[in-house]
């Protein structure tokens, strides 16, 4: 935990390629709080490489991107419960040179979730069963959800759900929007930096909750033509503060401001709404 008038605390994060959204958010939110904390980007060689440059460096938390979220796991000291179900850290804190390995993928997208419908029993659709989507799948599952996960890459999925006691549906195009869906997610890279969009207006159950994980773009055509149906949307950029958070809160102990961190998305992308 942070305590003023302590040394300076160095965090930040290590990924494929240097990029600018972590800097940005919690930068702006330990100003905000008057910490004397900096966020940096590193761009390792490799996961070994980080983790040891975290010991050497004396960095308190660190986040981690692809393509490192499952092989940096052999390297650390220990590996959350939570983590270690999900299969891949996204969050590492530094305790004493102790490393232990977190995920708060998950925390992202069910905080996001519950601010707009409660998850239990409810009846879910999840596109995607990749890294992103088994976190959010053991999250929603955790939550008491009844989740059916489509893919593009059946055995991967149906594999994932044996394992996680999930039903799989199929490819996308078995989706049936008349099945009494309360809960439809995004977890795929379609419409990441592109229009592309998994479903259009009439494809969507109309009224239901829709999660979206792409960020870039903020408006993607997904959740534009949700919207369309009526849904109420999560946007990725919600996600992607609200798991900001939650590593704050492993890092320092603190609770961030939300709006701070949006603030500071809206001048790097140029408008949320």
């Amino acid at each position: 935990m942070y305590m003023p008038g302590s040394k300076p605390i160095l965090c930040g994060s290590i990924a494929g390629k240097i990029g600018g959204l972590g800097v940005v958010m919690h930068n702006r939110a330990y100003q905000k709080a008057g910490l004397e904390a900096v966020y940096v980007s590193f761009e390792p060689t490799g996961a070994k490489e980080a983790v040891e440059a975290m010991r050497n460096l004396g960095i308190r938390g660190m986040g981690v991107t692809m393509p490192y979220k499952t092989e940096i796991m052999e390297y650390l000291d220990e590996i959350d419960e939570t983590a270690a179900a999900i299969g891949a850290v996204n969050t590492i804190v530094n305790d004493q040179g102790k490393l232990t390995g977190y995920n708060t993928d998950y925390r992202g997208a069910i905080d996001g979730l519950l601010e707009e419908t409660g998850l239990r029993d409810k009846k879910v659709a999840l596109f995607g069963s990749g890294g992103v989507g088994r976190a959010i799948l053991y999250g929603l599952l955790k939550e008491g959800a009844r989740v059916t996960v489509y893919n593009v890459l059946p055995e991967q999925a149906e594999a994932l759900c044996r394992e996680m006691g999930a039903q799989f549906g199929g490819l996308p195009g078995a989706f049936d929007k008349n099945a009494g869906w309360d809960v439809l997610i995004n977890a795929t890279p379609v419409g990441n930096q592109s229009s592309e969009t998994l479903l259009m207006a009439e494809e969507f159950p109309p009224g239901i909750v829709v999660l979206d994980v792409v960020f870039n773009p903020i408006h993607t055509t997904f959740a534009a033509e949700a919207l369309k149906a009526g849904c109420r949307v999560v946007r990725g950029t919600k996600m992607l503060i609200l798991q900001a958070i939650a590593q704050d809160e492993l890092y320092l102990g603190i609770r961030p401001d939300y709006d701070v961190m949006e603030q500071a998305l809206i001048e790097k992308f140029g408008g949320i709404g």
